[in-house]
């Protein structure tokens, strides 16, 4: 099978790529662990030549390469990850504008390891990193929902949905909706539907479904069950389809027993 081709980090869109500025220290800054796991499975139609397309099967078990097509001028791709591990996040601070500053790390136990990075993260789900670190789109995952005011009560319609804002950018419109499906004294299942579409070439669309336990209280998530769908349609070129699954859950908090303890 073909080597995964690399993806594009829009699916998780941090939105802008400028390093943080000093952070204002946080006397209750926490450490917080999470286990995770991560799958995406893509698969590429590629036009290898101008000749009349035909039509193909793709790719099955038996062939090793990935490829199929033969002289018809079309090709098939496929390509899977998957890995599990620990994320580990620092709570630094906050900006002045309320923006939460956090370092976030990555042990995955194959490939997906990733140092320190600091970022800035906000409630409206927006998040900037450091552009000179690497940072994994489960990574995103998680720091969209760690801004302060994450859920906000006075942004709450009759049916307990809010709409972030404040997402969009040169040539990317996002549109993220929320529902609060349960409460139980703080402990909230919430539920994300977030599209994002950037124009230009490749025309690609992400669609994000997503399940997140969250303590209103610490106003932490908890836990995180995320489905992503990224199309991309080149024309004449070709086409891709990625996949990706990531789940994540809270196994360590430090200012926990400080809490309880109160």
């Amino acid at each position: 099978m073909c080597k995964l081709s690399k993806i594009a980090g829009v699916v998780v869109i941090a939105g802008f790529s400028i390093a943080p500025s000093a952070a204002h220290a946080d006397s209750t800054a926490a450490t917080l662990v999470y286990n995770f796991t991560y799958s995406t499975n893509q698969a590429i139609v590629a036009r290898d030549s101008s000749e009349n397309a035909e039509t193909t099967s793709p790719p099955t078990a038996s062939t090793d390469s990935g490829l199929s097509g033969g002289t018809n001028g079309i090709s098939h791709y496929g390509g899977t990850l998957s890995d599990k591990g620990t994320m580990t996040v620092q709570v630094i601070g906050t900006e002045q504008d309320g923006g939460l500053v956090v370092n976030i790390s990555e042990g995955g136990q194959q490939t997906r390891r990733a140092g320190a990075a600091t970022c800035v993260v906000y409630g409206n789900t927006r998040v900037i990193c450091d552009p000179n670190k690497t940072v994994y789109t489960e990574e995103y995952t998680l720091l969209r929902f760690l801004g302060a005011k994450f859920v906000d009560p006075s942004q709450l319609d009759a049916k307990k949905h809010w709409a972030a804002t404040g997402l969009n950018g040169p040539q990317l419109i996002v549109v993220a909706d929320y529902t609060i499906n349960s409460n139980n004294n703080g402990q909230m299942q919430i539920g994300e539907n977030r599209t994002i579409n950037a124009s230009g070439a490749g025309h690609l669309t992400t669609e994000v479904e997503t399940k997140i336990g969250y303590d209103f209280n610490r106003s932490v998530p908890t836990s995180v069950d995320e489905y992503a769908t990224q199309r991309t349609d080149g024309g004449l070129k070709g086409t891709s389809t990625t996949t990706y699954q990531t789940t994540l859950q809270l196994v360590s908090d430090s200012t926990a027993k400080t809490q309880r303890g109160r």
